[in-house]
């Protein structure tokens, strides 16, 4: 087999593992997860995981490392100097939405991390969360200095961003998968199944972007 051809094999199946690890790892945490498990998610056996990517710590290490860490460069990668903080921030949150629907599985796995008290974190990983963070927190001090945006708790409109991005597209995913639920609704309540699922048509980070922007942007000194 070419070399060429090897490679392009190789790169696939990590693709497959890290895919399994990623689901597993969401569903189960690090310490419900089994290599076994990963490997049935994955299609592979266990001696491939060994052999590609590492025990299961490595791998939890890999799936955080290459999600956030990727996250946190495009973002980076997408602003400049001549963005105004309002810019900037919808940079950062259509960045993070982007993230939560390429790999779905992503929030649980990041809550786990945070509930697991960091015992599994690598250095590698810790940069990369206080990169993504330290995004957001020099974009809304930057509003501050300048005053177009009030004072406010960075970590909280942190969690606001993440919280409505993933719950928003977990509860579409169902909505999309389980017809059933959908059709509950419809029958307690058309109204209301009317306009639940209409707010599914919305862009999700155009629209968290519109409310944070209106919640931060200083209309007054009352705002202080």
């Amino acid at each position: 087999m070419p070399q060429k051809n090897m490679a392009a094999n190789k790169d696939k199946t990590i693709r497959r593992i890290l895919d399994g690890a990623t689901k597993v790892f969401a569903e189960a945490g690090y310490s419900g997860a089994s290599v076994d498990e990963i490997a049935k998610a994955a299609n592979v056996n266990k001696a491939t995981i060994y052999y590609h990517v590492g025990d299961k710590e490595a791998l939890y290490v890999r799936v955080l490392h290459e999600v956030i860490g990727q996250t946190a460069a495009g973002i980076a990668a997408r602003m400049n100097n001549s963005m105004t903080p309002a810019e900037k921030l919808a940079t950062y949150i259509s960045g993070i939405a982007q993230t939560v629907e390429n790999y779905p599985p992503l929030p649980p796995v990041m809550m786990r991390a945070v509930e697991s008290g960091g015992q599994i974190l690598s250095p590698e990983v810790a940069a990369d969360l206080m990169m993504i963070f330290g995004i957001l927190l020099e974009i809304l001090e930057q509003g501050a200095r300048e005053g177009v945006f009030i004072k406010a708790n960075p970590f909280i409109i942190y969690l606001m961003i993440i919280g409505a991005v993933a719950f928003h597209r977990n509860v579409e995913a169902n909505w999309d998968q389980k017809p059933e639920l959908a059709m509950l609704f419809k029958q307690m309540d058309p109204d209301f199944y009317t306009k639940l699922e209409g707010s599914f048509s919305i862009s999700v980070a155009n629209e968290v972007t519109r409310l944070l922007l209106r919640a931060l942007e200083k209309q007054g000194p009352q705002k202080d």
